[in-house]
């Protein structure tokens, strides 16, 4: 068989167990894709092959006699004695594809048909495979590497998407701490600064009395609680009343009368008003605040 055909054996998983290769699927496309290891796989395969025994080589011819001198007569030499057809070299199997270290001798009891091929195929998957790098092992790796990072950079740009939109949609508010407390207030009493008069029954002028004395008693009077203060409406009232009265009087005096009957007017009293106001107790209190943060609607502080 060629190295080409045994190339194209290997893809053959029945063709590979008829030539005793003992590889996989993609142990086997490795092999082929690889020169060097499909060379050394076809060299182990031919080294597996039984050897041909070579033909038996012909007998020498004997010797002729060589003529003896007249004189004397020695007997012919007898001819070497020829080695016998030398029986077949066995060969031992070539060593195993990619096996460059020596192997200690495996003692083994059992005896072997030197026409079975030895199966080396277990020693490892594909030729080459001690002396090349584990180059799919480190591609797998590499592979884990990759998608361990990009699930990492995944998850933060999740992240950091989050909080961006964490703060911008936030929600900012005043939360009360201690509610206010509202002022109160209690009554007192206080002088307006005004005045009240008021009027009794006891006239200030008798009966027979001058006119004159009698006008200047009442005059007295009024000048007494009226005059140079301010007044409330109703003592503002009476007073003007008080003094129209005494006009009138004053009005009619001649000098010689006198007083015949008492009127109905009477002696004035002065009083200062007083009023009742509302006054603060000062014990008004602000409310406690501060500035609360709610995030997507529930992290932070939220209503």
């Amino acid at each position: 068989m060629s190295f080409e055909d045994f190339r194209a054996s290997l893809l053959n998983a029945d063709q590979r167990a008829a030539l005793g290769i003992q590889l996989s699927d993609a142990d086997a496309q490795l092999v082929v894709a690889d020169p060097a290891s499909a060379q050394n796989w076809y060299g182990y395969w031919l080294s597996t092959l039984p050897q041909t025994p070579p033909p038996p080589a012909a007998p020498a011819p004997a010797p002729q006699p060589t003529p003896a001198p007249e004189t004397t007569q020695q007997p012919a030499p007898s001819p070497e004695p020829q080695h016998a057809a030398t029986l077949p070299y066995e060969a031992p199997p070539a060593p195993f594809p990619g096996d460059v270290q020596q192997t200690l001798p495996i003692h083994d009891t059992a005896v072997h048909d030197p026409q079975q091929p030895t199966a080396y195929a277990a020693a490892s998957p594909y030729p080459d495979y001690a002396a090349s790098p584990a180059e799919a092992p480190a591609k797998k790796s590499r592979v884990g590497l990759w998608v361990t990072l990009s699930i990492l950079f995944a998850l933060i740009l999740i992240a950091v998407l989050v909080v961006v939109f964490a703060l911008v949609t936030a929600r900012h508010w005043v939360k009360t701490d201690v509610a206010a407390q509202p002022e109160t207030f209690h009554s007192e009493e206080y002088k307006t600064g005004s005045y009240d008069v008021t009027m009794d029954t006891v006239d200030p002028c008798w009966v027979d009395q001058d006119w004159t004395d009698c006008i200047n008693a009442m005059a007295a009077q009024y000048d007494a609680n009226c005059a140079g203060v301010t007044l409330t409406d109703t003592a503002t009232s009476l007073c003007s009343d008080y003094l129209a009265e005494i006009d009138r009087m004053r009005a009619e005096d001649t000098g010689d009368f006198i007083v015949a009957t008492l009127g109905g007017w009477g002696s004035l009293h002065r009083t200062e008003e007083v009023s009742t106001r509302q006054v603060s107790n000062n014990d008004d209190k602000p409310a406690v605040t501060h500035k609360a943060v709610c995030y997507l609607g529930f992290l932070g502080e939220c209503k």
